[in-house]
């Protein structure tokens, strides 16, 4: 069964279907997501979106290198958002010629805050924040690895991630300004003194 998080309202319905009919022809436009290069197309999660203009496609969503997929609303209501297995679609529902990749993989995490109007996604190191216009802001990188929301504020997303470099505690925390997505605590540095990321 589709995952479906909707904590932002709304304009379109997304059905899950298998793959093209026996026929081998939709009634819908199919569209690739992203357009496969030197193939007709590529394996990936098939979807029905119908907009609330009444245009029905048929997208199949390009697997990532990871294992979450949900459907997710975004703070613009026309905009829908794939994660398929990891990679990271919002497309336009009226309009899926406009689309973008999202810009962390894979997809590890997500977070709709509705009252900040921004959906936040992470993958193992960085975070990528997007509002009614796309891409708001995306961090800097905040962990070595394995990259976990732990709380967000009014201001901040805090979390931890895996530090190699300390074999006494090999948990590290981070913290982004919810409203720019710059690290609020400094980079690890080097031995040297300068900073390793």
């Amino acid at each position: 069964m589709l995952e479906f998080d909707s904590a932002f309202p709304h304009d379109y319905a997304v059905e899950e279907f298998g793959e093209l009919p026996g026929t081998g022809i939709l009634k819908e436009p199919l569209i690739y997501f992203p357009k496969p290069k030197g193939r007709a197309e590529h394996n990936g999660k098939w979807l029905k979106v119908k907009a609330k203009n009444g245009k029905t496609w048929a997208g199949v969503f390009a697997y990532g290198p990871g294992s979450r997929t949900v459907v997710i609303s975004t703070p613009e209501p026309n905009t829908v958002c794939v994660v398929s297995r990891g990679a990271g679609y919002v497309v336009n529902a009226e309009a899926p010629e406009e689309w973008e990749e999202i810009g962390v993989c894979p997809v590890t995490d997500f977070r709709p805050m509705p009252e900040h109007k921004l959906l936040v996604f992470s993958d193992f190191t960085r975070l990528a924040a997007y509002g009614n216009d796309g891409l708001v802001w995306k961090s800097p990188r905040v962990c070595w690895d394995t990259l976990k929301i732990i709380r967000v504020t009014n201001e901040s997303i805090e979390g931890t991630g895996y530090d190699p470099t300390n074999s006494l505690k090999p948990e590290m925390q981070f913290a982004v300004d919810l409203k720019t997505g710059r690290s609020l605590f400094p980079s690890p540095v080097s031995a040297d003194g300068n900073p390793v990321w």
